[in-house]
């Protein structure tokens, strides 16, 4: 369902979790903080990490966002709905 990439930025390589493919745009949710999803073109060069292929990879993945997020935002009501979104569905 969701995809490990690494994405190039004028910061350098990031890595993030893509949670939505559309027409023009891709969402991103960075393992920086703060974690918020970003767009980016579809257009841009994405490197996709295989390693997080499994489904224990992947589960490690949203729990790190999970986690992330949880620290970041303190509450889970601050926590934006596309995040919450995301640790719900491996929950």
């Amino acid at each position: 369902m969701y995809k490990v990439i690494n994405h190039h930025t004028s910061e350098g390589w990031r890595v993030a979790l893509v949670t939505n493919i559309g027409r023009k745009w891709t969402h991103l949710i960075y393992y920086e903080y703060p974690i918020r999803v970003k767009r980016v073109l579809n257009t841009e060069p994405l490197k996709h990490l295989t390693q997080y292929d499994t489904p224990r990879g992947m589960k490690y993945a949203v729990k790190t966002v999970k986690r992330m997020a949880k620290e970041y935002y303190i509450k889970e009501n601050n926590i934006p709905k596309s995040v919450r979104k995301v640790y719900n569905d491996y929950s």
